[in-house]
């Protein structure tokens, strides 16, 4: 789960149902004091300091890339087999553009 500040109702929401039932949570987030770390089995922590206006989540997008590979990478089969279910439910919810339009030049 990533969640920086400020902190989203959402994310907790979906931090504390994965804790009702009985998932592990690794934390993603910017602070020791996210509300987020309470509800964690493990914390990596991120900055989001960034010279421009807003925060940044390339750290944090870094660490998840990271971590989704490790994974992956511990148990090919189940990974691929999850990634063909994800994708099947996603193309069910139609998610996928059908088409991609295209750009109108001059």
């Amino acid at each position: 789960m990533i969640a920086v500040s400020p902190y989203s109702r959402q994310s907790l929401d979906v931090a504390n149902l994965a804790r009702e039932r009985g998932l592990k949570l690794v934390a993603i987030t910017d602070s020791a004091v996210s509300p987020l770390l309470s509800l964690a089995d493990h914390a990596v922590l991120c900055p989001t300091a960034s010279p421009t206006f807003f925060h940044s989540l390339t750290p944090a997008m870094a660490v998840c890339e990271v971590l989704c590979g490790l994974l992956a990478k511990a148990d090919r089969g189940a990974a691929l087999e999850a990634l063909a279910k994800t994708d099947a439910q996603l193309r069910a919810l139609e998610a996928y553009a059908a088409a991609i339009p295209k750009r109108k030049i001059g």
